[in-house]
């Protein structure tokens, strides 16, 4: 690409977001808080119903609280009580770990779609975001002190103080920038979703949608059953009207969906239930990003958040709540450098600022993902060394164990939403 001379930067600088999803959405709506006006470029025409269930701990619903979110997102999702994790063949009962917050942010599990709704709906509803379907970035070039994004079909560039890539794990702006790509973690994810009405046994969604006499608490259960070298999830999405199933198994024990699905034969009753029920999963290969991919390019003018910058497997349920933590924590840094009058000069530092906060973060999320990686497969006998533990532990310190993680709060970013 031949970049034109690039213009001078003006007080309210341009800002451009690559990639629609949830890191992208999050991250326009916190930006318009502090008063900037982001442009949101996504390739896709429409932002169709996609994905399958996510789980949202309570530091990532700090910031929809913080955004004024929270009651929508009450409507279409389940707040859970608990996490019960369980030994996969016996279906034996090993802990009940608490996710409630001590003060009153909950925890939800939600359908990603109904993520996204709620929050493409507030981004419609806010004037200064600017949202470009169809969009495709073709590429990228940092150039006098600004970056010139060319977009397919279009003949010249348009240019920026500010792009930041929040276009996922396959991120073209991390290929645009040469960054080492993403790799196969080993394992993949096999995801149903399962209407109530289709599993011929209320109770069993019942017993995930509600309180089951456990010590956890009220509220939904978010059930984990571990195996020596694979383990299931289950939990209510879609306010209760259906629920996620995810098998996770190693590669090398991955074929056809039938031959996974003969891997989880349990005596629990809820889990051979659901699979009876599921829909024929769909394989999701698990990716991570290397874990010393810079979050900042170009002099601070090209910054990713989400899993451009920091995609890890599921084993803590975090993908979706560290994208989310991005988007307040770099608007929180423009704010605080400048807002909307921000200073050319002044975008490097809050770049920087950004990854400064959010590194020792992200690696200590990455140390728990491995960690629940080794301790969900272990084989016995250390498997029943790692029960009596667990069985062991009140849960109030199974809770403590969590609170770096979930007690995390978003920083204030203007003032409250109207309405």
């Amino acid at each position: 690409m031949t970049a034109t001379q690039a213009p001078p930067i003006a007080q309210a600088p341009r800002i451009a977001i690559i990639g629609a999803g949830i890191a992208g959405l999050t991250t326009a709506l916190c930006l318009a808080r502090i008063g900037l006006s982001p442009v949101l470029f996504e390739r896709a025409e429409t932002l169709d119903e996609v994905g399958a269930g996510l789980q949202l701990s309570p530091n990532a619903l700090s910031v929809m609280a913080e955004l004024g979110l929270l009651p929508a997102l009450r409507r279409v999702a389940v707040e859970a009580g608990h996490v019960e994790l369980r030994d996969l063949r016996s279906g034996r009962r090993i802990a009940a770990v608490p996710v409630r917050s001590g003060d009153g942010t909950p925890y939800f599990s939600i359908h990603r779609a109904d993520l996204q709704a709620v929050l493409l709906a507030a981004v419609r509803d806010e004037p200064s975001i600017t949202l470009r379907l169809g969009a495709e970035l073709a590429g990228l070039e940092a150039v006098g002190g600004m970056v010139a994004l060319s977009l397919r079909g279009e003949d010249r560039p348009q240019h920026f103080a500010l792009a930041i890539g929040a276009d996922g794990v396959r991120s073209a702006m991390a290929g645009y920038l040469q960054l080492s790509p993403p790799q196969a973690a080993g394992t993949t994810a096999w995801r149903s979703t399962i209407s109530v009405d289709e599993t011929g046994n209320m109770a069993t969604a019942a017993a995930l949608s509600g309180n089951d006499g456990t010590d956890g608490g009220p509220g939904a259960v978010v059930g984990a059953w571990l195996g020596t070298r694979h383990h299931a999830v289950a939990y209510p999405i879609r306010a209760g009207r259906a629920v996620n199933l995810v098998l996770v198994t190693k590669d090398s024990e991955s074929g056809d969906p039938a031959s996974v699905t003969s891997l989880f034969e349990s005596r629990d009753r809820r889990l051979s239930a659901l699979i009876g029920a599921a829909p024929t999963p769909t394989g999701w290969p698990l990716l991570a990003t290397p874990a010393d991919r810079p979050f900042v390019h170009a002099g601070g003018r090209i910054v990713l958040v989400g899993d451009a910058a920091h995609a890890m497997e599921p084993y803590a349920a975090q993908g979706a709540a560290m994208a989310i933590e991005d988007a307040a924590v770099l608007a929180r840094a423009l704010g605080d450098v400048g807002g909307a009058a921000i200073e050319a000069g002044r975008i490097e530092a809050a770049a920087r600022r950004y990854e400064a906060e959010r590194r020792p973060r992200i690696a200590q999320v990455r140390k728990r993902v491995s960690f629940h990686r080794f301790v969900y497969h272990l084989p016995p006998p250390l498997a029943f060394g790692r029960d009596a533990v667990l069985k062991l532990r009140p849960s109030d310190a199974l809770r403590a164990d969590l609170a770096w993680l979930y007690d995390w709060r978003a920083p204030k970013l203007g003032p409250p939403p109207a309405g």
